[in-house]
């Protein structure tokens, strides 16, 4: 009876032990998010908001996980939160203000235990000793002092094949990427994940802990591609990493494939499979962005710490391109942009593969763009002459527009003789043109005077216009407008509001019905009041008249779009209207420009939002959407948003294109804080195409064009 009832007690505590292994396994899996005190100024460095977007996420993409952001900032109080994780996630600020160095051995033993681990932005910097020796093992890298580098730049990512890229799409960001890290020996189990060759302009500051060194430049120089995400398998099985070195910038979030590479990699990392479209997401809206930020207020970026004393540099083993020993020697030489290009010139002669020369090339033009009679570097004759004769079209034709902005005379000639053969490719054509009216080539304007005729360049030639300081140019223009297509007459007018003596010869053709009111759009009768004043007010109108009374038209419009009317509304024609009006600044669906905020997954279903955002764009403008207007010494005026900017150059986004303008060729440069989209946009058009823009505005996913 004793053994009946042993057994019978056996077989319960079986079922008993079954079901709750049964049960843990079906359980979600467990990611941790430790987020870090506050650092650095407003907008940068939130870690803790960061943390927030990408936890919601994931407990939202309907994927067996339990993300869970921990509520205080720094390590936790009770550290056996972290002992049923599949993965942790650190964001937080580095090298010895890293949560994890009072840590070390407790985190140690979860990763032994196989528990993934992420690194955000500083996050991946270690303090040489003990913390770096365990980064290497918890996740195959690190940024080091005197060997990793951080600049700001606008790396080019393509999708490699591994599971954190499912669903991602080529991208390119500017944030505070780092580079040139310290990896395991032979990079065994690391796969780089976003990587791009920088360059020479993200070495342009003096050498220092996180600036610059003779090795990074040296990889640089060889065209060696920098891996700035890695994943990690570690070895034997023992859990997984990822080093992702980006997210200085907060609203870098709101990217779609960036944001996805993270989501995917954190599950990649807790051994969850990712779905071959990646986490589901949705962007962040400006409300959500600015939500749970650290409170900063607005005082300066965190210093970063200092070294005790400089890492000791290893020696690269194959560096046949240039002798960097007296470099190393001259610990306090500065090298400048001048000895970069050198070096550039030295590397693309002695490279063999067009690939790496077609990147050198490609973040070199980048980081000139804009600039005019650079001093050619040593031996870049030859250099070219050995690049004239590639197999490879792109590597030729980028050797080409490198020589120009090194001011050389043949590749001047050659140029012109590109732009004005029919035959050539179009793109390569625009690009030389582009090359051209940097240079500001005499021969310029009689070209665009032929270009005028050639329907694939005259957008591009009406733009290069806009370069030109000369009196006969408005006349010019506008004797061909009646005959010019719609976005041609669009060009004109944007051209001939880039300078005012170019206005001033406008004016008088609106008030004769040579460009009819009608054909002005809001945001250049804008510019053209702020460059004319009363005289423009006198024939165009007041625009100050569309400022009045927001919140009496914004009930007006609420009580006129009925549910009744919207189900008259066709959201097809709605598209041709945003087309119109809309898509030069906005993306909606993945067309439009880039001058606004992409609008796809903004809060489109509230009919208040968009109301408000229509009629009042001004009322809350991001920093990074606000208008900037640039003055240039020669009287050009530049207007747009804020693209890029670094210590030689402002960039742009400009309707229909991107703008670079020297600093040293600014005179002024405002920002204002209107909105560049302009008020009155749904009182410019007809009720019943408002109604159709709304209706296209508020749906879910893209509808088919008009036939």
């Amino acid at each position: 009876m004793n053994t009946l009832l042993r057994f019978a007690g056996f077989c319960a505590l079986s079922v008993v032990g079954a079901a709750f292994n049964l049960a843990a396994a079906d359980a979600p899996k467990k990611i941790i998010f430790i987020s870090g005190k506050p650092s650095h100024g407003p907008m940068a460095h939130e870690h803790r908001a960061g943390n927030m977007i990408l936890a919601k996420r994931l407990n939202a993409a309907g994927l067996h996980v339990n993300a869970v952001v921990l509520p205080k900032d720094g390590y936790p109080e009770d550290p056996a939160v972290l002992n049923d994780a599949a993965t942790i996630v650190v964001f937080c600020t580095g090298h010895r203000g890293h949560v994890l160095n009072p840590h070390l051995e407790e985190f140690d033993a979860l990763m032994k235990k196989g528990t993934g681990v992420v690194m955000i932005h500083w996050a991946t910097e270690a303090e040489v000793g003990m913390p770096a020796k365990k980064f290497l093992e918890w996740m195959g890298g690190f940024c080091d002092l005197n060997w990793s580098v951080n600049p700001h730049w606008s790396p080019k990512f393509k999708p490699v094949q591994h599971e954190i890229w499912n669903g991602a799409e080529s991208f390119s960001l500017n944030d505070e990427w780092y580079y040139h890290m310290r990896f395991v020996e032979g990079m065994k189990g690391v796969t780089p994940i976003l990587t791009d060759l920088p360059g020479i302009e993200t070495l342009k500051r003096p050498d220092g802990e996180r600036s610059g060194n003779p090795e990074v430049r040296r990889a640089v120089a060889a065209g060696e591609s920098q891996p700035v995400a890695w994943a990690y398998e570690r070895p034997d099985g023992q859990g997984r990493g990822f080093g992702f070195t980006g997210a200085h910038n907060h609203v870098s979030w709101q990217d779609d494939s960036f944001r996805k590479i993270m989501l995917n990699a954190i599950l990649w990392t807790a051994h969850v499979a990712v779905p071959k479209g990646g986490v589901p997401s949705t962007k962040p809206d400006e409300q959500e962005i600015k939500a749970n930020l650290d409170a900063k207020g607005e005082k300066a970026p965190a210093a970063k710490p200092k070294a005790d004393k400089p890492a000791a540099a290893n020696a690269a083993s194959g560096a046949a391109v240039v002798d960097f020993q007296k470099l190393r020697e001259q610990n306090f030489r500065r090298i400048d942009s001048q000895l970069s290009l050198d070096l550039l010139s030295r590397a693309l002669a002695v490279s063999k593969e067009p690939a790496a020369q077609a990147a050198m090339l490609r973040g070199t033009l980048e980081g000139l763009a804009g600039r005019r009679n650079v001093k050619a570097p040593n031996g870049w004759k030859a250099t070219a002459t050995t690049l004239a004769a590639s197999g490879d079209a792109e590597v030729r034709q980028m050797s080409q527009q490198l020589s120009l902005i090194f001011g050389d005379e043949s590749a001047k000639a050659h140029a012109l003789a590109i732009l004005t053969d029919p035959s050539t490719p179009t793109e390569e054509r625009r690009e030389h043109l582009q090359s051209l009216v940097t240079m500001k080539h005499p021969q310029l304007k009689q070209t665009l005077t032929t270009l005028l005729k050639d329907a694939n360049l005259r957008v591009d030639a009406i733009r290069a216009y806009g370069s030109l300081d000369d009196p006969s140019v408005s006349e010019l223009l506008l004797k061909a407008y009646p005959e010019f297509d719609v976005t041609s007459k669009r060009t004109v007018l944007e051209t001939l509001c880039s300078r005012k003596s170019y206005a001033t010869q406008l004016l008088p053709a609106i008030q004769n019905g040579t460009v009819p009111k009608s054909e002005v759009p809001a945001y250049i009768a804008r510019t053209l009041a702020s460059l004319l004043g009363d005289s423009f007010t006198a024939v165009f109108g007041d625009m100050a008249a569309l400022s009045k009374d927001k919140a009496e038209l914004i009930a007006k419009y609420k009580n006129f779009v009925t549910p009744a009317r919207m189900a008259t509304a066709n959201a097809t024609r709605g598209r041709v209207i945003f087309q119109a009006v809309c898509a030069s600044c906005h993306v909606l669906y993945g067309e439009g420009g880039h001058i606004g905020p992409d609008l796809t997954g903004s809060n489109r279903a509230d009919l208040d939002y968009i109301l408000l955002n229509m009629i009042d764009p001004s009322a809350d403008v991001p920093d990074a959407y606000k208008l900037v207007t640039i003055t240039a010494r020669d009287g050009r005026l530049f207007t747009g948003t804020l693209a890029e900017e670094d210590d030689q150059r402002v960039v742009l986004n400009m309707i229909g294109q991107k703008s670079t303008v020297l600093k040293s060729d600014i005179a002024k440069r405002e920002v204002s804080p209107l909105s560049m989209m302009p008020e009155g946009m749904l009182t410019a058009i007809p009720a019943d195409q408002g109604l159709d823009l709304l209706k296209y505005l508020q749906t879910t996913k893209q509808v088919e064009p008009s036939k």
